[in-house]
C-alpha cells in the first residue's frame, strides 16, 4: 500500500513538472525577439572594408523583420572576378551602401525562409587612374531565399543567416565605360549576405 502512495505520489509530481516545463516553452514559444548581427559575407570579399549588418525581430510564429545595412566597398579585385560579375575590366573599385527590408516567412522545414524585400541602394564606380566615375541611386524590390540556424556551438542566441537576395532597381544603372572598363547593367541584382549575431 505505501509503495503504490509512493509510485502515485511520484507520478503526480513528474506529471506537475512535466506541465510546468511545457508551460515554460510555451511562454518562451510565445516571445518575441530582438536580434541584432554584423554582415560577413560582403566583408570577406572585400578585404573586409565593410561596416555592414542586420537588426530585426523574430516573433512567435517564426516569421521575423530584419533592416539590413550595407556599407561596403568594394575591392577591384572583387568587381573584376568572375564571381562577382558587375564589371569587365581592371583599375575600377567602388562602393555599395544601402538598406533592405526583409520580411521572412519558414517554407518547407525550419530554418528555410521565403523573404520579400524593399530597399534602396547607392551603387559608386570609381576609375582608379582615370577621373571617371558612376554613381547611381535606386529604390529596389525583390526576394531572398535565406537559411537560419539559432544556438549554433551551443551558445545559446548566437545564430547565422544565409542569404541570397535577388533585386530588381527601378531606376537601374546602364552598361557605362569608365576608361576601357564597362560596367555592367543591374536591371537585376543579385548578392550573398552571411550575417552573424546575437538574438535576445
Amino acid at each position: 500500500m505505501i509503495k503504490k502512495k509512493f509510485t502515485f505520489t511520484f507520478a503526480l509530481t513528474l506529471l506537475g513538472y512535466i506541465g510546468f516545463a511545457q508551460d515554460d516553452t510555451i511562454v518562451e514559444n510565445k516571445k518575441t525577439h530582438a536580434f541584432i548581427a554584423y554582415e560577413l559575407g560582403q566583408a570577406a570579399f572585400n578585404d573586409f572594408n565593410s561596416y555592414s549588418g542586420e537588426i530585426g525581430l523574430r516573433f512567435n510564429n517564426n516569421h521575423m523583420i530584419r533592416l539590413a545595412h550595407m556599407n561596403v566597398k568594394m575591392s577591384e579585385e572583387h568587381l573584376s572576378s568572375k564571381f562577382a560579375v558587375v564589371v569587365d575590366g581592371d583599375n575600377v573599385e567602388g562602393k555599395f551602401f544601402g538598406f533592405e527590408s526583409f520580411y521572412d516567412f519558414p517554407v518547407v522545414w525550419n530554418g528555410l525562409y521565403l523573404s520579400p524585400s524593399i530597399g534602396w541602394y547607392r551603387n559608386e564606380y570609381n576609375h582608379t587612374i582615370l577621373d571617371e566615375k558612376l554613381k547611381k541611386d535606386s529604390a529596389t524590390i525583390g526576394l531572398a531565399i535565406s537559411y537560419r540556424e539559432t544556438n549554433i556551438f551551443g551558445v545559446e542566441g548566437l545564430y547565422y543567416t544565409l542569404s541570397f537576395p535577388m533585386r530588381t532597381p527601378f531606376n537601374p544603372i546602364k552598361k557605362t565605360e569608365l576608361g576601357d572598363t564597362t560596367i555592367k547593367n543591374n536591371t537585376f541584382d543579385n548578392n550573398i549576405f552571411f550575417f552573424i549575431g546575437f538574438e535576445f
